[in-house]
């Protein structure tokens, strides 16, 4: 691929990403990311058939920031639990704020076709023979059993993701539809999940 092929690639990846996060992966089309990007229809075409081929290349790229650096991140045993569980928090947390088309597509993929997404995870960079491992340096970690803490790992991965998936009637309610007092709130939840998995940690070792 030449440089000007790469840089088109990546400017029509830059416009996909824009229209997935105002229409969503449903609602966008591939028209829109055409003229987003400046290009005609058939050029889009000839770099991806198909919004889901984009949407893949974007859902890799995103998720392939996070799962080889907290996989070792979660593995090692030179980094506290501490800085462990805030940098988890933290980044998973940023993924779906860049990207909040993300959370809907996992969700409706989960009872669509968890295979697909399965395979989705994987190209992300999911080694799914490390995650025992990591579950099992964890709980030393932990001083819990490795059932106590694969509840423990989705314990703060649902505190993590729930405001994205009930986003839209829980700024309704809570929110009065303020998108921005949103964003702010979501921004918080990374010290305060962090805080509280951790104070309940402390309470429960006392």
């Amino acid at each position: 691929m030449t440089e000007q092929q790469k840089d088109t690639e990546q400017q029509i990846l830059k416009a996909a990403r824009k229209v997935f996060i105002e229409k969503g992966l449903d609602g966008a089309r591939m028209q829109e990311i055409a003229d987003e990007a400046g290009i005609n229809k058939a050029l889009l075409h000839y770099y991806f058939r198909s919004k889901y081929k984009l949407f893949e290349m974007i859902f890799q790229e995103e998720l392939g920031k996070f799962f080889p650096k907290m996989v070792t991140l979660m593995s090692s045993g030179d980094i506290s639990l501490e800085d462990k569980i805030r940098a988890f928090v933290s980044n998973y947390i940023s993924i779906f704020i860049s990207n909040p088309f993300l959370p809907s597509f996992i969700i409706k993929e989960v009872h669509r076709d968890p295979d697909n997404l399965k395979s989705f995870f994987v190209k992300s960079g999911l080694d799914l023979n490390m995650i025992r491992l990591v579950i099992t340096n964890l709980a030393k970690q932990l001083n819990m059993s490795f059932e106590e803490t694969r509840h423990f790992m989705i314990n703060m991965i649902s505190l993590c993701i729930f405001p994205f998936a009930g986003r839209p009637l829980i700024e309704k309610i809570l929110f009065s539809e303020d998108k921005s007092e949103y964003n702010k709130f979501l921004e918080e939840r990374k010290t305060v999940v962090a805080d509280y998995i951790i104070s309940t940690l402390k309470i429960n070792s006392k």
